[in-house]
């Protein structure tokens, strides 16, 4: 053996769950990987942890080497060396950057693996190929890489989105096809691309979790809907989602929900669901803020990500909400609604919906959501000169397998893209306005119920409302164009004549 075939195809920097369990799913394909944590308080740990777990790996010792030097972490990679860097966003990358920069050469690759905003990324791609270069005549290669499908998928199959040069992707193109989450009718399909240059891989993994936002606030609305409507308990709850996940709203956040809807306390003294002991209170971590603020930035309306969002942030004020609750118990005007509502006992109910019902609307809820996320990216193509790169369908072919929002319904869009990728918004696609124009009856009977009853479910209304606006050809704006002319002066445009106008309305 050449002391280049000892060498490993790779370098996982930052050994936590995520890093660990990236490096043992490469090694498991046979490659040569090399891992690197700096030395802490936490390290040993970590690389005990790690040790123990590359003995289910086939030849572990010789596919998986753990480093603690830095400067033999980097020499124990073949050329072009590949690094993935699997720590914090923010500064610790930064951090990092500093210390690899003496070590590294020309054409080496540094993958950021973490959920960094991607103007980060944009701009650390720059500075690594070009400023680095200028200063010390070394031009690296950064790709900033979504990961999705959490520590599980890390170990097994993520779904795999990195932006970056071509060549960066094809250096690393026979690994992250091999590690890779699959797809397709086969199950051979690897669930990863090259989304673009730059910070388009980012860009696309923040906006898929835009789409997972608002998908997780669908099941949750419509979780609520079978429990205060219909007067499901856990049990049939459980029941109506798995229904739904043996058709065509299969998915794994379907999937998921099922399962946590049924499961018993552990901890508990008495037979109770853990799921009504968890306090109704939603966390963040940022990326559906960034999806929300670019769309606002980009002109682009995605009111079912906004509306998921807000209701996380609404979610948050326990006491406000805890004294509205008492405030507006005995409101007359919302009694009457009240008074229609089955208690989660009951088996007996006046409503007209059933879990059928509830299902369709729920699945042409998530197509309008998809509708929305995928003209952000689209609009993000112009915008930041990824169009020339861009694919949707290949993008959708990722998502199919490995991530969160992985489901049967991006089969649909796939075809949708692939038949037309010049595509403006999903809706217009003849495959999905039959299914649209099939359901979305359903959707509007859920909203009109929810309404009537006093139940917020801003997502799913957000999701009618955004199709109700794009299928009317005139609608309200002509009435806020006039109030802004007349106040402010900030003309109009005319439907009979070109140019702009002014008029004294009053």
């Amino acid at each position: 053996m050449t002391e280049d075939e000892d060498k490993s195809v790779i370098g996982v920097f930052g050994m936590g769950v995520m890093g660990q369990n990236l490096a043992l799913n490469v090694a498991s394909k046979s490659f040569k990987v090399s891992c690197y944590n700096r030395e802490d308080e936490f390290s040993m740990r970590l690389f005990e942890a790690l040790e123990i777990a590359k003995r289910d790996i086939s030849n572990g010792d010789d596919v998986l080497r753990v480093f603690k030097d830095l400067q033999m972490f980097v020499e124990s990679l073949k050329k072009p060396r590949r690094i993935l860097l699997s720590i914090p966003a923010g500064k610790p990358v930064e951090m990092t950057l500093e210390l690899l920069k003496p070590l590294l050469e020309s054409d080496d690759v540094i993958i950021d693996g973490g959920n960094e905003h991607f103007l980060e990324t944009r701009r650390r791609e720059q500075m690594c190929a070009v400023d680095w270069f200028a200063e010390c005549g070394k031009k690296i290669h950064f790709v900033g890489m979504g990961i999705s499908g959490g520590a599980e998928g890390a170990r097994h199959g993520p779904a795999l989105m990195p932006g970056g040069s071509e060549f960066a992707y094809n250096s690393l193109k026979p690994m992250l096809e091999a590690m890779s989450a699959k797809a397709g009718e086969k199950n051979d399909e690897p669930c990863v691309t090259r989304c673009g240059p730059d910070g388009c891989g980012h860009y696309v993994k923040m906006v898929h979790n835009g789409i997972e936002y608002a998908d997780m606030q669908f099941i949750a609305e419509s979780v609520v809907l079978l429990r205060d409507v219909l007067g499901f308990d856990n049990e049939k709850q459980s029941i109506a989602l798995k229904e739904w996940n043996n058709g065509d709203l299969e998915s794994f956040l379907i999937d998921i929900t099922a399962k946590c809807l049924k499961k018993k306390d552990d901890d508990g003294d008495d037979d109770s669901y853990l799921a009504n002991k968890v306090l109704d209170k939603a966390g963040s971590k940022g990326t559906g803020k960034w999806t929300v603020q670019l769309a606002a930035d980009a002109g682009i309306a995605i009111p079912c990500c906004s509306a998921a969002l807000e209701a996380r942030y609404i979610s948050a004020a326990i006491d406000d909400r805890a004294k509205c609750s008492e405030m507006y118990s005995n409101n007359t005007e919302d009694l009457v609604l009240e008074s229609s509502k089955t208690s989660s006992s009951s088996s007996t109910t006046t409503t007209t919906l059933n879990a059928e019902t509830l299902g369709k609307a729920l699945y042409c809820a998530k197509i309008i959501a998809y509708a929305q996320g995928l003209s952000l990216i689209k609009s993000a193509g112009n915008d930041y000169g990824w169009s020339e790169d861009l694919n949707i369908a290949n993008i959708c072919k990722v998502w199919r397998g490995g991530c969160i929002i992985r489901a049967k319904l991006l089969e649909t869009i796939v075809r949708a893209f692939t038949k037309e990728p010049s595509l403006s918004n999903l809706l217009l696609d003849s495959e999905i306005s039959s299914i649209v124009k099939s359901r979305v009856g359903d959707l509007r009977k859920v909203v009109v119920e929810s309404a009537q009853r006093g139940i917020a479910s801003p997502a799913l209304m957000n999701a009618l409302s955004y199709y109700d606006n794009m299928k009317t050809k005139r609608g309200s704006a002509y009435i806020i164009q006039a109030q802004r002319d007349a106040f402010g002066a900030h003309t109009f445009e005319r439907v009979d004549k070109e140019g702009k106008f002014h008029a004294d309305w009053w």
